[in-house]
C-alpha cells in the first residue's frame, strides 16, 4: 500500500491552481471546522457559519485558475471566512446599529447551580456572546481575527472612533459580567 503524500497548504494551493479537486478535498478537511467557529462568532447561526464555509469553498473551486499563488493560506481562509460572514450580516441588515445596554435582570439570567463547573474560556466565551451585538461584532473582530480598528471601521462602514467607543463598551460590559461570575463564585 502506497503512503499518501502530506503537502502544506501552499502546495494543496497550487495543486488547486493546477486543478486537483483531492487539493481542494484536503484544504476543505484540514480548514473546515476552523472556518465554521470563525463564521459562527459573527453569524451567530451555526448552520448559516457551514454555508458561508462551504460556499467559500465552492468559491475556491470555481476561481481555482485564477487563485494567486498564497505564502499563508490559513490566515487567507480566515479572512475570506470573516468577510463572507460580514457580507451576510450586511446583506440581512443584521449589522446592529444600536449599542444595547447590559440587562436590568442580569444577575436573574446566572445563579449559582454550574457556575462551579465553568472554566475560564468558557466564562470569558460565555461572557462575549453576552456583549450587545455591535460590541460583540467589533470586539470578535479586533480581538479574535486581529483586525486594526482601521480595518474594522472600514470593514462596517464606521468611524476608528465608534470603533474605539464599542471595544471601550465590550471591555466595560466584560469587566461587569466577569465580575459578577466571581462574586456568585464566592458566594457559594
Amino acid at each position: 500500500m502506497q503512503a499518501t503524500p502530506t503537502y502544506t497548504d501552499e502546495e494543496l494551493v497550487n495543486r488547486l491552481r493546477g486543478g486537483a479537486a483531492d487539493a481542494l478535498d484536503a484544504l476543505f478537511r484540514r480548514h473546515y471546522v476552523e472556518l465554521c467557529r470563525v463564521a459562527n462568532r459573527f453569524v451567530r447561526d451555526e448552520n448559516q457559519a457551514e454555508d458561508i464555509v462551504q460556499e467559500l469553498f465552492v468559491a475556491l473551486w470555481e476561481k481555482r485558475s485564477t487563485l494567486p499563488p498564497l505564502t499563508a493560506t490559513a490566515p487567507y481562509l480566515r479572512r475570506s471566512t470573516r468577510n463572507r460572514s460580514l457580507n451576510y450580516l450586511r446583506d440581512r441588515k443584521r449589522i446592529p446599529v444600536d449599542d444595547g445596554e447590559l440587562p436590568e435582570t442580569l444577575a436573574a439570567e446566572t445563579g449559582p447551580t454550574g457556575i462551579e463547573n465553568f472554566e475560564l474560556g468558557a466564562r470569558i466565551n460565555g461572557a462575549i456572546d453576552r456583549l450587545p451585538e455591535r460590541c460583540r461584532l467589533v470586539f470578535t473582530m479586533s480581538k479574535v481575527e486581529d483586525m486594526s480598528h482601521r480595518e474594522i471601521a472600514q470593514s462596517l462602514n464606521i468611524s476608528t472612533k465608534t470603533v474605539e467607543n464599542q471595544m471601550t463598551r465590550a471591555y466595560r460590559h466584560l469587566r461587569a459580567w466577569l465580575a459578577l461570575l466571581a462574586l456568585f463564585q464566592v458566594l457559594i
